[in-house]
């Protein structure tokens, strides 16, 4: 016999509630999942906070949108690579995320990832969306450390990586990546042959919509194999920002823009801190691609033999277009003096399909030579403080020492007496905020900081 209507109207709500209470007794699986080394840790266990799983990958299995992956500081020691099985929702990611406490280290032994190759890291996420990776240690990968690839939405924070043969960070044929906070070491030592390429330190390839922004990229100072940049975004990147990062000590340069055979349009490079590096900030097209939208303002570059910042001609030399490089600082830059790259500030692109360049209100000082460019008819070179010899001046430029606070320790601040302080004349583009993210008033200063009288500060840089 059927249960009456009236009896079925009353069941309803009562199982609902029923269902609530269950979901938020002690206990009861609420979204979280919890990870732990041995012997706290263990595969027969369920994945609570009192019995958790014994590797991430168990947890990767069963984590939903929504979920928390709490991972429990300590030594892992995967036997294969970590994959994510399951996306997220724009309302409800997946985290993983390493509980306070201490670290969570996760050691590839130089056995991870099981096949050496781009498509591969020691964490690899793939074909997933809505994912955040929060606060793990990476370290001995055969390959990345941290790899994304045909993804969308995939957030690295508070990462770090070191002694990985590839890249530390890399983010290919994806959509909306961010990557922030993360501290990227010996990226792209791969022992092997010399010409192997191992990508770059953090690299970004053919990815719409990205944030690159307050990472640290240091220590490969032997050149081991192809490879080995900075930051690199490159190929088909468009519609992103690599901004605050601090990048130094590399065999190679620190911040590259190279659409190599694609379109690399929309990209901005702001206030970052490039030095010890065999170069700074660099614009190409290798292999015959095109760049095109791109400002380069506010960044400190120093100490880079070769060039500051350049837009180059590198190979096939596609067309750079619509460039503007304004208000940065470049000093003690391009002392290699082997070949015609040693500049402060260096254009040779040359392709008869580039168009408008701009450089403005920058400091370029105390380089081996302050700026040199070709006689390329779509450039304009505009009230730039030189400070040493230059092949090249422009229009209004003030030849004058910048009075930095001390420039001996990499204090690049304007001094009270800097004629660089609201020396800054209009026209476009002028930098809203300061190196430092100061808001710059009306009457801006050339370079990269803006000097504020009440709240100077005396550290320009990470010391040298």
């Amino acid at each position: 016999m059927n249960p009456p209507q009236a009896f079925l109207r009353f069941r309803r709500p009562a199982a609902i509630a029923l269902l609530i209470c269950l979901w938020t007794v002690p206990g009861v699986h609420a979204g979280s999942w919890y990870v732990a080394p041995a012997p706290l840790g263990r595969a027969v266990n369920p994945g609570t906070a009192e019995r958790p799983f014994a590797t991430l990958n168990q947890a990767a299995a069963v984590a939903r949108a929504g979920d928390t992956v709490w991972i429990k500081p300590g030594l892992y020691q995967p036997a294969e690579e970590i994959r994510p099985a399951h996306s997220g929702t724009r309302e409800a990611p997946i985290t993983y995320r390493a509980q306070p406490g201490g670290e969570v280290i996760i050691d590839g032994q130089l056995k991870l990832p099981l096949e050496q190759s781009r498509k591969m890291g020691l964490v690899s996420i793939e074909g997933r969306s809505w994912i955040v990776l929060d606060g793990l240690r990476l370290i001995n990968s055969r390959w990345a450390g941290v790899l994304v690839r045909n993804s969308t939405s995939i957030t690295v924070q508070h990462c770090s990586t070191k002694l990985t043969y590839g890249s530390g960070i890399i983010a290919a044929l994806s959509k909306d990546i961010k990557v922030l906070h993360n501290s990227v070491q010996q990226a792209c030592v791969h022992p092997g042959n010399p010409r192997r390429d191992t990508d770059e330190c953090i690299t970004l390839a053919s990815v719409d919509g990205f944030e690159v922004a307050h990472n640290t990229v240091s220590d490969r100072l032997e050149d081991t194999s192809n490879g080995g940049e900075g930051i690199d975004i490159k190929n088909a990147c468009r519609n992103g920002t690599v901004h605050h990062n601090t990048v130094h000590d590399l065999a190679r340069l620190g911040i590259y823009l190279d659409a190599y055979s694609k379109e690399l349009e929309n990209v901005e490079v702001y206030a970052n801190t490039v030095f010890r590096c065999r170069k700074g900030i660099v614009v190409a097209c290798e292999e015959g691609g095109t760049a095109r939208g791109i400002r380069i303002h506010d960044n400190l570059v120093f100490d880079c033999p070769r060039s500051g910042i350049q837009l180059a001609g590198y190979l096939k030399g596609g067309p750079i277009q619509d460039v503007a490089v304004y208000q940065n600082t470049v000093v003690r830059c391009g002392f290699d003096h082997t070949g015609s790259e040693s500049a402060g500030l260096l254009i040779d692109a040359k392709n008869p399909a580039n168009r408008n360049f701009v450089v403005r209100h920058n400091i370029l000082a105390q380089n081996g030579v302050q700026l040199r460019t070709g006689t390329q008819d779509y450039l304009t070179i505009f009230r730039n403080l030189l400070h040493g010899p230059s092949l090249v001046t422009g229009t209004d430029a003030l030849i004058v020492d910048p009075l930095f606070v001390d420039a001996a320790e990499s204090d690049f601040h304007l001094s009270p007496a800097s004629p660089a302080i609201d020396a800054a004349r209009g026209g476009e583009p002028l930098s809203t905020h300061d190196h430092t993210g100061r808001v710059r008033p009306a009457a801006a200063d050339l370079g990269a900081f803006e000097f504020f009288p009440a709240a100077q500060t005396t550290a320009a840089t990470t010391t040298r």
